[in-house]
């Protein structure tokens, strides 16, 4: 009986994997029970409970009097375009939890490399990889659109206008194409990075803290970045005695040193965990001691958050929730096309760890009751 078992199982992978290798494209017809059964050499009944698990994964479809099909659902390739994925602190894991997620699924994935230091010739991949996939007949694809570069909105635009031509929807992660408060009119994913912000700032603000800056790591930087600025902001003027104190560029250098000394902040919220660390490190040069000087907060939850000395408060970023929310959201754009787009955002929780230890202290200590004399009442 567990021979059976096991030889089903075997079955049904084997022809599984044959189906998303293309093996049995429409209209050609899948293997019938009895060529499984001259196939496999199982009994008739074994066949036909392969079959059976295979429809029940939508993989085939049987017509009566044609045979058995594959279905389309079975033969969908997504593609995968994430440009700043070297650059980011979650990309890369967003990226491995796309692939997971689309090999436990069984539809083949397409990735390619768009990166590069150069915005030309990032632009001139984009382009390329986009008009490959549609080369390639890629089903659908989850696409991180490109931020903060020089004609961004307009590579953005260009990128998706070969898709819409080609009739293949996409999906978007981490931000919208089109800038807050306006509307790509895609399907988006991520997290609510202005609550992000809010939470952030009313953490270190719980914790004392009534002087609150904000670094990021360039002087121009992305939605993601701005909005969660927006939070920190939000967040600080709902407290009459808490002051905003702007806005730094970590590789203004020492200026931003400089500026940090004067300013002689209370908390620093960075819009990454790697700018966090590097702060870290600018921090300890300049002899300020995180958290009795300044507490330092970060945004992703990056396994080196956890780390570093101190721990390092931070936003958890989902990546995997994000991965599945992505493909979930492409399938069902697949089956539904004309489904009015959705802007989903999913649970960012704090993790909240020592480099934002309060700086509240109990000031009052138990008071020790002295021994009674002997004698007295």
């Amino acid at each position: 009986m567990a021979n059976h078992a096991v030889k089903y199982k075997t079955i049904v992978g084997t022809l599984s994997d044959e189906i998303m290798a293309g093996r049995y494209r429409r209209p050609m017809s899948f293997p019938s029970v009895a060529r499984i059964v001259r196939r496999f050499n199982v009994a008739y009944q074994t066949a036909v409970k392969v079959l059976d698990e295979l429809k029940q994964r939508g993989l085939v479809r049987t017509r009566q009097g044609a045979g058995t099909y594959v279905t389309a659902a079975a033969s969908r390739t997504f593609g995968l375009l994430v440009p700043s994925w070297p650059t980011g602190d979650f990309f890369p894991a967003l990226c491995h939890s796309v692939s997971n997620l689309c090999q436990s699924k069984g539809r083949p994935l397409l990735f390619a490399d768009t990166s590069s230091i150069s915005g030309d010739d990032m632009a001139a991949r984009l382009s390329e990889t986009a008009r490959s996939f549609v080369q390639q007949r890629v089903s659908g694809v989850i696409f991180h659109p490109i931020d903060f570069r020089d004609g961004a909105a307009e590579l953005n635009r260009s990128v998706a206008e070969v898709f819409r031509k080609a009739g293949i929807p996409l999906v978007l992660i981490d931000c919208d194409m089109a800038a807050p408060p306006s509307a790509s009119g895609f399907d988006v994913i991520g997290i609510d990075n202005v609550a992000a912000g809010w939470q952030l700032g009313e953490h270190v603000l719980s914790r004392g803290a009534r002087k609150i800056l904000f670094v990021s790591l360039f002087q121009e930087y992305s939605s993601n970045v701005q909005l969660r600025c927006a939070g920190v902001c939000n967040a600080v003027a709902a407290k009459s005695d808490a002051i905003f104190l702007g806005s730094l560029p970590l590789s203004d250098g020492r200026n931003t040193d400089a500026s940090i000394l004067r300013l002689r902040p209370d908390a620093i919220i960075c819009s990454s965990d790697t700018v966090a660390v590097q702060l870290l490190k600018r921090l300890n040069g300049l002899g300020l001691r995180v958290p009795a000087d300044v507490m330092v907060t970060g945004v992703n939850d990056m396994p080196f958050a956890a780390l570093t000395t101190p721990t390092l408060t931070t936003i958890h970023q989902p990546c995997f929730e994000i991965a599945r929310a992505a493909f979930e959201t492409l399938e069902a754009r697949l089956a539904n096309p004309d489904a009015t787009p959705r802007h989903i955002f999913l649970p960012a929780p704090l993790v909240a760890r020592e480099s934002t230890e309060s700086r509240i202290r109990q000031k009052s200590k138990p008071v020790r009751q002295k021994p009674s004399k002997k004698g007295t009442s």
